[in-house]
């Protein structure tokens, strides 16, 4: 066994820090929105999930009678990696309120899908489909797809819609859903104004919108899965995104950021078709390359590892560097303190697929001991070690 020694306990103390406790941002609702009808938005779903004692909301759209087009990040756990069990999901269809939801309008979920092309630390593609048990009778939705190109544009007026927080220190959402009117931005304006928050954005798989000119409405944090509703020039209205994730602490004068329609409703349409009609499973090809995993992101992964693995014993502040060792995976060398002991180790994220599904995972080996000693009386020094 490698023991810790006094000379990586010197390389902790001067390590510069590579990462902090902050967990990767996806989050979007409605800030200084209205109250809304389900005359006004008669497709939209309420998605929770519950497992234990952990448990979330999300929005989502009803597609078919037996699918709902939500958030990839509403299907696969982001901060610990993995998939949600579809058992542990109930939708609610054809209400706004949810303590006055009818026992028919709620659904379990049988099955839970995610777009093939989602990138699970850039949050490109992220959009994803819930199969309920039974139909229901909310009306579908119309879907984008290429002759919608001129919407995304930029000008368009768009309602948001969800079930999420009104502002960032509300401790619950709203009772009943809310909306606001939101402006489709141009491409190069979008691809601007995320540089800090967002430097990944992809003009080709997203778009973003803001309250212009006023600046007053737009994400927080919650109920990601949620439309942006245009209107065709028949006056028809048709989904153009998916919500994703939105300004940092519900800032609205930055843009919520949402997955392009038109780029994932060929795969939603598959899914319809497996489901409604019985037609074949669409096809997702195990040989296709994972996303290029980037350094910062790798960190996120690292930390969140530490977070679920160590929680209390974990400080927030960890010292190392992460090193690429292949396209989709990261070897990170990592340290911190946190009371008498010191911690180092090595901690591995990667991208792997599952039920079709590209996730992070992360291996991990990790000692520990206390600091005095170790720096004392390094040999006689009892060192715990616990991997992953």
């Amino acid at each position: 066994m490698k023991l810790l020694t006094p000379a990586i306990v010197a390389l902790a103390l001067v390590l510069p820090a590579a990462a902090s406790a902050a967990e990767p941002a996806a989050h979007a609702s409605i800030v200084n929105g209205r109250g809304a009808t389900v005359e006004e938005f008669p497709s939209l779903a309420f998605v929770q999930s519950r497992e234990g004692k952990h448990g979330f909301s999300c929005t989502g759209t009803v597609v078919a009678p037996r699918v709902i087009l939500t958030a990839a990040h509403c299907i696969e756990d982001l901060e610990r990696g993995g998939l949600t069990p579809a058992k542990s999901y109930a939708v609610a269809t054809g209400t706004t309120t949810l303590s006055k939801a009818l026992r028919q309008n709620v659904f379990r979920v049988l099955e839970t899908h995610v777009y093939p092309g989602f990138d699970p630390g850039g949050l490109q593609g992220d959009a994803g489909v819930l199969i309920l048990d039974r139909p229901t009778s909310a009306p579908p939705i119309a879907l984008a797809g290429s002759g919608d190109a001129g919407l995304y544009e930029g000008g368009a007026e768009v309602q948001l819609a969800g079930w999420g927080l009104t502002r960032a220190n509300a401790k619950q959402g709203p009772k009943s859903l809310r909306a606001t009117k939101m402006v489709v931005q141009r491409p190069s304006v979008c691809k601007q104004k995320t540089r800090n928050d967002r430097p990944n954005y992809s003009t080709a798989l997203q778009m973003c919108t803001l309250d212009t000119p006023t600046k007053t409405s737009g994400g927080c944090f919650g109920d990601s899965g949620g439309p942006a509703i245009g209107t065709r020039t028949d006056g028809t209205p048709v989904e153009l995104g998916v919500i994703s994730t939105g300004g940092a602490f519900c800032s609205t004068k930055l843009p919520n950021v949402l997955t392009r329609v038109d780029v994932i409703s060929p795969w939603v349409a598959e899914w319809i078709a497996a489901t409604e009609s019985g037609g074949p499973r669409p096809f997702v090809d195990p040989k296709t390359p994972f996303p290029l995993m980037t350094r910062p992101v790798a960190e996120e992964f690292t930390v969140l590892t530490l977070v679920n693995h160590f929680r209390s014993q974990f400080s927030g502040n960890v010292y190392g560097r992460c090193r690429r060792a292949s396209r989709s995976r990261f070897r990170c060398e990592i340290s911190w303190r946190s009371g008498p002991n010191i911690y180092a180790g090595l901690v591995t994220p990667f991208y792997l697929r599952q039920q079709d599904a590209v996730i992070w995972t992360s291996h991990f080996r990790v000692e520990w001991g206390n600091l005095k000693c170790l720096r004392n009386t390094p040999s006689r020094c009892r060192i715990h070690v616990r991997r992953g």
